[in-house]
């Protein structure tokens, strides 16, 4: 793995280390497609870039209730917790790894996302398609391989 990217071990690893604890899902549609944001061209640096779907975690919120709430916010989609499965931590270069966001992965089995409230949803019927989109996040090309390693996607 790059020094852009670690994953972190989170059963080796002192959480208290990272400022801020984030929450990001990968999404797959009811009808099997990837579900991503792409934010707008007024974002300022991160103007035009794909990502997944998430955000911080909260003072005194577990990183599942934060993702459930992030979701919620951003697609109108109600998770179960048991309907998510962990694909890792990481911790990026750009953050000086002081930020640990922690990735799930959600199938929205039962069509609950209403919409994308936050940037403009972009919808994939391959991975690939996704992974060559040329402002796409390196935590996010990061969390779609391990997906589909896990078999998820």
């Amino acid at each position: 793995m790059n020094d852009i990217i670690r994953p972190v071990n989170l059963d080796e690893t002192d959480l208290s280390q990272f400022k801020v604890h984030l929450a990001d899902c990968i999404i797959l549609t009811h009808d099997h497609k990837l579900l991503m944001q792409q934010r707008p061209e007024s974002w300022g640096q991160y103007a035009g870039v794909l990502n997944i779907f998430g955000g911080h975690v909260e003072e005194n919120e577990t990183v599942l209730k934060g993702l459930i709430r992030e979701i919620r916010e951003e697609t109108g989609g109600i998770i179960r917790q048991e309907d998510l499965t962990f694909i890792g931590a990481i911790t990026e270069a750009f953050t000086n790894y002081t930020e640990l966001v922690h990735v799930y992965f959600w199938h929205d089995r039962h069509k609950t996302i209403t919409g994308c409230y936050e940037a403009e949803s972009v919808t994939y019927d391959r991975v690939e398609d996704a992974l060559a989109h040329p402002k796409i996040m390196d935590y996010t090309v990061w969390a779609l391989k391990e997906a589909q390693k896990k078999n998820l996607l």
